[in-house]
């Protein structure tokens, strides 16, 4: 079997993709139309018959996905005496799983071990969470989370997943120290360990087999159909499927009809994360709430690299002005400092969004930042999208980007005006990022959107069953980690660091529980 591997060519996944999608349409089998040859009603079927059914096989549970949350949603139902088949469209395991750095939990053994983070409870959670979210988010499942966490925490490493043993408040973002790292800092480390776990309790694991369809059975879930290396389809009988497919980031449809123009956006995600658990549900008749969750997302600048010094010393906010592509400023340019998340949002309320500053702001950042000056003119004389310019009057800025010179000229006054005042009047932004901008060369870069994953689009019950939007669970349907995360709404927070990890190890785990129950 092809293990973890970071470096994975996008290219080449891309290639084998199209091929594979050649042979699903010639037999029919795309979407929420799978065809039923089984004789079951399938709820969602157009008449069309998979013509090419190579193998029937049974489980009792087929997890679909393995990264953070379906290794754990594979391991527990195993522990538990299921029967699990554990699908994956990659040639490797992990999906974003890999990129993790460590998971939340409040009252683990390691933290009694060093005596950190001991005094946290579940209402200094709950304070910062729901204020946050407006109250807008169903509190016990933060409650379910917190409870289970220490329990969580312990059966990772029970199962084999080693931890550094460091306990903190990840580089000072967090308001509480409960964020345990990966050994190494390396989210490879806990899929590799949960991976030769479930292949110790006898998982049957498939690689390069995307799932493609439910089978449903007067609206219960009775199966599901995988397409096979060599283009032909599997089909899988089983009493319960866990949608664990990392959600849907990588896929340009759904994201640009969620309001998302990708021209010059990256992802940073691995490859896969296709929406293939949102449509699945979606078809089978749960509701589709993933137009009021968030994305784990910040602003860069197209050709930039993103984990580039540059980058974040510019892109994190601070004294910096933001304009749109009317020249107008819209924003506290310093909103990401303690929530990155922050940034993105402001940023996606334009249309177009551009940072300017000048010389002296590059000085004074380039005192902290090694090579920043450098960095910033190599970005200007390189960028291959030609959104970064340099220029010696804010008019001839203006010109450069495409704004109104004369707008851009006001605006630029204007907040300079307010810098010599050490308040900011219009956006409320902290005086100490107050830093006018009167020394030439100016710079703009136009910000642009990196994306790592997208958080939440199944609507779920607490016990993780996909539901409607009556409320009314799927039988023998689940969505677990980002597939169905239903902590958050637009943004992610880091007041609790790790937290969505935690959910996806959470989320698995109470899943797989509950459809070995229904056994």
């Amino acid at each position: 079997m092809e293990k973890l591997s970071v470096n994975v060519s996008r290219r080449n996944f891309l290639r084998g993709a199209a091929a594979s999608a050649v042979g699903i349409a010639a037999m029919g089998v795309l979407g929420g139309c799978s065809a039923n040859p089984t004789g079951k009603t399938n709820d969602n079927e157009t008449g069309e018959v998979p013509l090419n059914i190579s193998e029937t096989i049974s489980a009792d549970v087929v997890v679909v996905g393995a990264g953070s949350s379906g290794v754990c949603a594979t391991v527990q139902a195993a522990q538990l005496g299921a029967k699990v088949v554990l699908l994956e469209k990659n040639a490797f395991l992990g999906g974003n799983g890999a990129g993790t750095e460590g998971m939340f939990a409040i009252g683990s053994r390691m933290q009694q071990e060093l005596g950190v983070g001991t005094e946290i409870n579940f209402r200094d959670v709950i304070a910062t969470e729901a204020e946050f979210f407006n109250y807008r988010v169903n509190a016990l499942f933060w409650k379910d989370l917190v409870e289970a966490s220490a329990d969580n925490l312990n059966w990772l490493i029970d199962c084999g997943v080693p931890f550094s043993g460091v306990v903190d408040d990840y580089h000072g973002l967090g308001k509480i120290k409960a964020f345990h790292w990966f050994k190494e800092g390396k989210g490879k480390n806990y899929i590799d360990a949960m991976i030769a776990k479930a292949e110790e309790l006898g998982v049957k694991i498939m690689t390069k087999t995307p799932a493609n369809d439910l089978i449903l059975d007067g609206g219960k879930v009775v199966g599901i159909y995988a397409t096979k290396e060599d283009g032909s389809i599997l089909q899988i009988d089983c009493k319960a499927v866990i949608l664990a497919s990392g959600g849907y980031a990588n896929n340009e449809e759904m994201m640009k009809d969620r309001g998302y123009d990708l021209t010059y956006s990256i992802n940073q995600g691995l490859p896969g994360h296709d929406g293939d658990g949102l449509r699945m549900a979606s078809a089978a008749g749960g509701e589709d709430v993933s137009r009021q969750r968030g994305f784990l997302r910040e602003p860069y600048s197209h050709g930039i690299d993103f984990f580039g010094t540059m980058t974040q010393a510019l892109h994190r906010g601070g004294p910096f002005l933001w304009v749109n592509e009317e020249a107008q400023r819209y924003a506290n340019e310093a909103c990401g400092v303690f929530t990155p998340g922050n940034n993105s949002n402001a940023v996606h309320t334009q249309r177009k969004s551009f940072l300017i500053f000048d010389r002296g702001v590059l000085e004074g950042l380039a005192k902290k930042v090694e090579n920043l000056v450098e960095d910033v003119e190599d970005a200007v004389a390189k960028c291959p999208s030609q959104n970064i310019y340099k220029a010696d009057t804010v008019e001839e800025l203006a010109q450069k980007a495409g704004l109104d010179p004369a707008v851009l000229k006001e605006t630029v006054s204007r907040y300079n005006e307010l810098c010599q005042k050490g308040l900011d009047e219009d956006f409320n932004k902290p005086a100490d990022k107050m830093v006018g901008m009167t020394k030439a060369p100016y710079y703009i870069f136009r910000q642009d959107l990196a994306f790592w994953t997208s958080i939440g689009g199944i609507s779920t019950n607490r016990k993780m069953e996909v539901i409607n939007k009556m409320g009314e669970p799927i039988p023998g349907l689940y969505a677990v980690g980002t597939d169905g995360c239903e902590l958050y709404r637009e943004t992610y927070t880091m007041n609790v660091p790790a937290s969505c990890n935690a959910n996806n190890c959470h989320s698995g785990r109470i899943a797989a529980k509950n459809a070995a129950a229904a056994l």
